[in-house]
C-alpha cells in the first residue's frame, strides 16, 4: 500500500511539472492576463445567458472564443478545430485538458491540430479551471459549475455557432480530463456516442490525493470537492466513472495508459513516473470492471509511456485512427441508411426498458427527468424504465416526470408499490403528453439518521428496499393504453445499485 502521503506529494509534483512545461512554452499568460483585455465580466440580462465575447481565426482551421458562462459566474477560453475533411453536419469532439493546462494545451502542446487533419470532427477545446469537471463550491456561495458549462451551455452555444450533427456527440482528454469525459458520458449517456480516456484517474477514491490537490489549486479547501470520507462515500461513488461504469453499456469505450517507464529506457535520464503507473492501474482496473459487466471496450495499455505529451500525442493519434475505422466522426447525412446513434439509443426510444445508476439529487436521462429529496448524499438506481413503470431504490420522496410520450390530457393510473405499502392513484398527462410522478421510496422513514433508544422501533429495509412504480395510460403511438407485467416482488438491483 503506497503512503497517502508519498501519492500527495507525487501528485502534486506532477501538476507542478505540466504547469512548468506550460508556462515555459511561453504562449500561456495567467487567467487574469487572458481575459483582461474584455473588460469587466457581463452584469444583469448578458450575465444570464452563455454567450461569446471575443472571437479569433488563429489559423485556416483554428479559431480561439472567450465565452461567458452563467454556470462559472465568468469568462473562460474554449478553442475549436474545424473539421479536416469538411461535413455539412459535423460530430462534435469535447477534448478536455488535464490538470495544469487550460484550452490552449492541445493545440500548443499536443499538436491537434495535426493530429486531426484528417477527421470529420469539430473539435471543441474548453478551459476546465484547475481541471476538477465537478461542481464546486469554492467558498460558500460561490460555486463554478464545471459540468454545466461543459454537458450543457458549451454544446448549445456550439450548435448555434457551427452545423453539427445533434444525435451525436464524442469525449475525450488526457489525464484530469480523460476523467471528466469518462464521468460526463457516464452521467448522460443519452448525449454520448464515444468517451476515451489517456491515462486518467478514472476511480477517485483511489486517488484522493490528486482531487484535493486539484480543490487546493482552486483556491478551495481539500475536501470541497467530494467531501471527507468520514461523512461517507456517496459523493466520491456520484462522481466515478469506476461505480457508474453500468451506465456506459452501448457507447465506445477507449482506454489508455503507459507504464511509467520512459520510451527509450536505455538512453534516457528520466527516471519511472510513479504517477503514470498509478494511472495505468487505474485503467486496468476500469477496464476489468466494463468486462465484468460484460461492456464492450478497449484497453490498450503500453509497455512504456510517461505522463507527458509525447505521449498523450500518441494515443490521440490511435484513438482517432479507432473513431474514423468505427464510423464515429462520421455525419448521417453522409450515410442516410445509418443511423448515428448507438443500437441501445434507437431500443430506449422505442420504448424498451433501460437502468441508470446515478448519485444526484436531480438527473435527465432519455428524456426521463428525476428529483429526489433526501436527507444525506446516495446512489440511486433507476431501474426497468419504459412507458410502462420503473423502480428506485434507497430513502427520500421523488418526482419522476416522463417524456412526452401519453395523450395530453389524458388520464393515467399510478401504483406506487414499495415495503411502505401500495399507494395506487390516477394523474393527467400535461399539454406537451408528460407525467408527473411523485411518490416516497421504501427506505423513507426506515433508515435513520441517528441511532439511539429513539429509533430502535423503526424497520429498517435499509438502500436496497425498492421501490416499484407502475404506470398504465394512453401513449401518443398506440391506441392501447400502455401496461407492463411487473412482479409483485421487487427486482433484484444490479451490482452497484446501492
Amino acid at each position: 500500500m503506497v503512503k497517502r502521503s508519498l501519492r500527495m506529494s507525487v501528485g502534486a509534483r506532477a501538476v507542478r511539472a505540466l504547469t512548468a512545461r506550460r508556462s515555459a512554452a511561453g504562449l500561456y499568460p495567467a487567467y487574469s492576463e487572458s481575459t483582461s483585455f474584455l473588460g469587466p465580466e457581463p452584469t444583469g440580462f448578458e450575465a444570464a445567458h452563455v454567450h461569446v465575447r471575443e472571437k479569433r481565426k488563429l489559423s485556416r482551421r483554428l479559431r480561439e472564443f472567450f465565452v461567458y458562462s452563467p454556470a462559472l459566474g465568468r469568462t473562460v477560453g474554449v478553442r475549436v478545430l474545424l473539421p479536416g475533411i469538411p461535413q455539412e453536419h459535423a460530430v462534435p469532439l469535447f477534448l478536455f485538458h488535464g490538470g495544469g493546462d487550460d484550452f490552449r494545451s492541445w493545440t500548443d502542446l499536443g499538436r491537434a491540430e495535426l493530429h486531426t487533419r484528417g477527421s470529420r470532427f469539430l473539435v471543441v477545446m474548453p478551459d476546465a479551471g484547475a481541471a476538477v469537471y465537478s461542481r464546486h463550491e469554492l467558498t460558500p456561495g460561490h460555486v463554478e459549475d464545471w459540468p454545466e458549462f461543459h454537458v450543457r451551455e458549451l454544446p448549445m452555444l456550439i450548435g448555434d455557432l457551427y452545423s453539427t450533427c445533434p444525435e451525436l456527440r464524442v469525449a475525450a482528454g488526457l489525464s484530469m480530463g480523460g476523467y471528466g469525459a469518462m464521468k460526463y458520458a457516464a452521467w448522460r449517456p443519452d448525449l454520448y456516442a464515444a468517451a476515451a480516456a489517456f491515462s486518467s484517474p478514472l476511480i477517485p477514491q483511489a486517488a484522493p490525493p490528486l482531487f484535493e490537490i486539484l480543490a487546493l489549486r482552486a483556491g478551495a479547501p481539500a475536501d470541497s470537492l467530494f467531501g471527507s470520507f468520514k461523512d461517507g462515500d456517496a459523493r466520491w461513488e456520484a462522481n466515478s466513472p469506476y461505480d457508474l461504469a453500468e451506465n456506459l453499456r452501448g457507447l465506445d469505450i477507449w482506454l489508455s495508459a503507459g507504464s511509467g517507464t520512459p520510451d527509450d529506457a536505455e538512453n534516457s535520464s528520466e527516471s519511472a513516473d510513479v504517477m503514470e503507473a498509478h494511472l495505468h492501474n487505474h485503467g486496468g482496473r476500469f477496464a476489468e470492471r466494463l468486462s465484468e459487466l460484460g461492456i464492450k471496450h478497449a484497453w490498450a495499455p503500453r509497455e512504456t509511456g510517461m505522463h507527458n505529451w509525447f505521449a498523450w500525442q500518441r494515443e490521440l493519434k490511435a484513438w482517432l485512427a479507432h473513431a474514423t475505422q468505427a464510423d464515429l466522426d462520421r455525419s448521417p447525412t453522409s450515410t442516410p441508411s445509418r443511423d448515428p446513434r448507438p443500437r441501445f439509443w434507437t431500443s430506449v426510444a422505442d420504448g424498451a426498458p433501460f437502468t441508470f445508476i446515478s448519485g444526484l439529487p436531480v438527473f435527465e436521462i432519455y428524456g426521463w427527468k428525476v428529483e429526489i429529496s433526501r436527507r444525506r448524499p446516495q446512489i440511486v438506481t433507476f431501474g426497468d424504465v419504459s412507458p410502462s413503470g420503473f423502480t428506485l431504490n434507497g430513502a427520500g420522496t421523488f418526482r419522476v416526470t416522463s417524456p412526452p410520450m401519453f395523450m395530453p390530457g389524458a388520464e393515467a393510473s399510478i401504483t406506487v408499490r414499495s415495503p411502505l405499502g401500495v399507494n395506487p392513484y390516477t394523474t393527467r398527462a400535461d399539454a406537451s403528453g408528460a407525467i408527473s410522478i411523485t411518490g416516497q421510496m421504501g427506505a423513507a422513514l426506515h433508515d435513520p439518521i441517528v441511532p439511539g433508544n429513539r429509533t430502535k422501533h423503526f424497520r429498517t429495509w435499509g438502500q436496497a428496499a425498492v421501490t416499484e412504480v407502475i404506470i398504465r395510460g394512453q401513449r401518443k403511438d398506440s391506441d392501447k393504453s400502455a401496461t407492463m407485467e411487473r412482479s409483485r416482488k421487487p427486482k433484484k438491483l444490479p451490482k452497484g445499485g446501492g
